[in-house]
């Protein structure tokens, strides 16, 4: 695979994972709720407008964290329940 193929792949899977990420940034999908120690708790106070802005200026490695923490809590809030 060339470079600019590698750049467009990486391109895309970021889009995708911003994409879903974005759900995210409305409410927590297992309670609904904002929890305070969740990493988007000050995002989902935000306007749409400043939500995707913000989510623009994210580098691939901070949406992936955001989406491997997110897993991870779902995880534990779902064995708790």
């Amino acid at each position: 695979m060339n470079g600019a193929a590698k750049q467009k792949m990486g391109r895309n899977g970021k889009d995708e994972l911003r994409a879903s990420l974005i759900s995210l940034a409305k409410f927590c999908p297992v309670d609904e709720c904002n929890p305070e120690d969740c990493p988007l708790f000050q995002v989902r106070k935000m306007k749409l407008a400043e939500r995707l802005k913000w989510f623009d200026g994210l580098a691939q490695d901070d949406l992936t964290f955001i989406a491997v923490y997110h897993h991870i809590c779902m995880s534990v809030k779902l064995k708790v329940e």
